[in-house]
């Protein structure tokens, strides 16, 4: 019985695929809302539906799926699966300080400092870039609360 419920899963992720890839967007839609009912993941399903939509070149409402479904994984604590979808968002919005503010976060619960110190280095090359040597001060006294070592990183980067 279980196996005959993972084909079914694994059809209806081959249908959208099609669907997609046809540009039928409402019929991948129609398939997207017959699969979201069968699994009980709010977060896979925003981030499922944000794809048809960015496939479909409607960024916009994909950016607020995909900032939904960030969200929801970050409050069940799935925060490989949160990081993730920040990358994606990223991707789209290279600007987005609070974004890579929220990335930074991210890879501290994970403990990846390389990416964490990348981030940082992103949102201070931005912030001299744009002129805003004032926010750099409020910037530098949420990531001292965050990590030690990545604050040290950073004065001295921005020392540079």
């Amino acid at each position: 019985m279980k196996q005959t419920q993972v084909d079914k899963y694994t059809i209806a992720w081959f249908k959208i695929a099609e669907c997609v890839s046809r540009g039928e967007k409402e019929r991948a839609l129609g398939v997207y809302r017959l699969l979201s009912h069968s699994f009980n993941d709010t977060a896979v399903s925003h981030q499922l539906e944000g794809d048809i939509y960015y496939s479909f070149g409607e960024e916009k409402l994909a950016i607020s799926l995909y900032q939904q479904s960030m969200e929801l994984y970050q409050k069940s604590q799935r925060f490989l699966e949160a990081v993730a979808v920040a990358e994606h968002l990223l991707s789209m919005l290279p600007d987005d300080l609070i974004l890579r503010r929220e990335a930074i976060k991210l890879y501290t619960l994970l403990g990846n400092m390389s990416k964490m110190k990348l981030h940082t280095q992103k949102v201070l090359d931005s912030m001299i870039l744009m002129g805003r040597e004032h926010s750099i001060q409020e910037f530098l006294a949420m990531i001292h609360e965050i990590s030690d070592e990545l604050y040290e990183y950073a004065l001295s980067y921005t020392q540079c």
